[in-house]
């Protein structure tokens, strides 16, 4: 079982997770809880009455909780009320405050996407993943035609606007027709955030439609995202500013531009033909091959 909670609406990452077969569930009884105790922590919401309970009965003895919205009290109560259950904290963004680690249970096991927070805090990792229901649909290789090579980025804003339009002047200077669709920072009720956000499985289904995936994070250390691994599924070139890409194993020059290292020309990269990534490396990045991993504990 996952825990992720989504509360975004609709929630972005629900389908995508249901459709490749995984059981998911939020913390919390109910979004508005959330923002009670966000705003007066402790003073009015008692764990059983701000917690979803965990359903019985589905032989599922893992439980895998995202590190989004998560908290050390929501980590003990857990581990307080299913003592029996294998208990995986998994962050699938960098870890910004790493003090309360220290204080969780000694049942919770924490796992990480990105190598350098392993290193830094004794973190076990794990890839990052792709989701088995879009992974199986054919890749989708771009088409030749006498049209300019299409780049788009989706995503929020999360200060990198500025980077991101300087990047596109730079691709449409070389021929390439670029794409932004950037999510504006979200609205916030009291210890709330509220933003409206297209379910993952349309952003997928944009990313075939493009010739190059752009991927730009402001920490370039801080590990892969999504956008890489579109890429590598969807058959589409990548331009990124993540440094771990160039260590991975389905890395290939020709499919792969890395900003701020690569002394290619855009245009020279744009025009050159896209590489086939080996199936067995591909399938590597499954949710499912993902999660068999946490099973057999085999830390990467």
């Amino acid at each position: 079982m996952i825990v992720y909670c989504d509360l975004r609406r609709p929630p972005v990452f629900r389908d995508a997770f249901r459709e490749s077969g995984v059981i998911q569930r939020n913390h919390f009884r109910n979004v508005w809880l959330l923002g009670l105790e966000r705003r007066w922590p402790g003073r009015f919401l008692t764990e059983s009455l701000m917690y979803a309970p965990l359903k019985a009965g589905r032989g599922d003895r893992t439980v895998i909780v995202f590190d989004s919205y998560t908290s050390l009290r929501y980590m003990t109560w857990l581990c307080r009320t299913y003592p029996d259950r294998r208990v995986i904290l998994w962050f699938w963004n960098p870890v910004r405050q790493s003090d309360w680690l220290k204080r969780l249970p000694p049942q919770v096991e924490v796992w990480s996407y990105s190598k350098r927070d392993c290193e830094r805090y004794g973190l076990r990792h794990n890839t990052q993943f792709f989701f088995d229901c879009l992974a199986d649909t054919e890749e989708a290789v771009p088409a030749v035609h006498d049209a300019p090579p299409k780049a788009l980025f989706i995503g929020r804003e999360k200060g990198r606007e500025a980077a991101l339009r300087a990047l596109a002047d730079r691709l449409e200077a070389a021929g390439v027709e670029t794409e932004l669709r950037l999510a504006p920072q979200p609205d916030r009720w009291p210890g709330i955030l509220h933003e409206r956000l297209m379910p993952y499985c349309q952003t997928a289904a944009a990313a075939k439609q493009a010739d190059i995936l752009l991927d730009y994070a402001s920490d370039p250390d801080a590990g892969m995202s999504l956008r890489p691994m579109e890429a590598l599924f969807f058959g589409k070139k990548l331009i990124t500013s993540c440094r771990e890409v160039k260590e991975a194993d389905f890395y290939d020059p020709a499919n792969v531009y890395l900003l701020g290292e690569d002394d290619r020309s855009l245009q020279e990269f744009a025009a050159g033909t896209t590489v086939p990534v080996d199936p067995a490396v591909r399938d590597r990045y499954r949710l499912s091959a993902w999660l068999k991993r946490f099973e057999e504990g085999e830390a990467i």
